[in-house]
């Protein structure tokens, strides 16, 4: 050791500048990334406050995201163009994580823009809203007519997120036709659909059309929507209106908002032919 005593550290010392438990400093020995600059006899470590420097780079590195056995392979052959290469390629990087936490935070604005709005609503009254058209991702045809059982949805579904990359927080809405409900098939949905920005050439392009339709925020449980719709059929009937050929659902409130579906609350939109006469 040097005869100026007070230029080394202790490991205690040391770990206590860096603002670090011990273990670390005993870890990047033992893998060789980072060592004391003494080591005595009785194993004691001593540390100069010149290796301050040469430690702040690996925190640096380690911030960065790169794994130890990068760091220890950049450190022992480090150079200029080395860095330069290694700060292009942490760049890209961090640009493309920006792009996913921009998309997220998307995501997360839009449901909660959603339930907001779903929470402001009125529930189960049917009324005559004029739409403007709506453009959106969509499934592949589901109406096969072979199988609507639910576990059939459930597959529907998960491969249409994948395909859309569309996530668990993402909108999503579902077309069914009205001879359908007039026939009680009140799951043999034509399309699902979801307004997420991760559009894909695989994926066709469902427009809602722009007209009029008969809008009910229904809240309750899915189980119980055949009644809202048969109130919708009959509220046709009554005031003499002619039934488009499609109805959409859409999800503002489901299982990741209430673990009660009674709270559930789903847009429905039937199309009519034409304004509705008013009384």
């Amino acid at each position: 050791m040097s005869e100026n005593k007070n230029e080394y550290l202790t490991t205690g010392e040391f770990a206590k500048i860096c603002g670090i438990p011990k273990h670390i400093l005993f870890h990047y020995d033992q893998i060789k990334l980072f060592q004391p600059e003494i080591t005595k006899e009785n194993g004691y470590r001593y540390y100069s406050f010149r290796q301050f420097d040469t430690f702040s780079i690996i925190s640096a590195l380690k911030r960065l995201g790169m794994p130890l056995k990068e760091i220890k392979k950049y450190m022992d052959e480090r150079n200029p163009e080395k860095l330069i290469n290694l700060l292009e390629q942490k760049s890209s990087e961090v640009t493309q994580e920006i792009v996913k936490l921009k998309k997220t935070k998307s995501e997360i604005d839009s449901l909660k823009d959603l339930t907001v709005n779903a929470l402001s609503v009125k529930y189960n009254i049917i009324e005559p809203v004029y739409h403007k058209s709506m453009k959106a991702l969509c499934s592949t045809f589901m109406d096969n007519g072979s199988d609507n059982s639910y576990s059939n949805f459930l597959t529907e579904l998960i491969a249409f997120r994948n395909s859309s990359n569309a996530s668990m927080i993402d909108f999503l809405g579902a077309s069914l036709t009205i001879d359908n409900i007039l026939e009680k098939r009140f799951d043999s949905f034509s399309y699902l659909y979801t307004k997420t920005n991760n559009s894909s050439k695989k994926n066709n392009t469902l427009v809602r059309k722009e007209g009029w339709y008969l809008q009910v925020y229904y809240k309750g449980s899915y189980r119980n929507i055949s009644e809202m719709y048969t109130k919708i059929i009959q509220y046709a009937k009554e005031h003499q209106i002619k039934l488009g050929k499609n109805a959409y659902e859409e999800y503002l409130i489901f299982e990741i908002g209430t673990k009660n579906r009674e709270d559930y609350v789903t847009l429905i939109l039937v199309e009519i032919e034409s304004e509705p006469q008013k009384h």
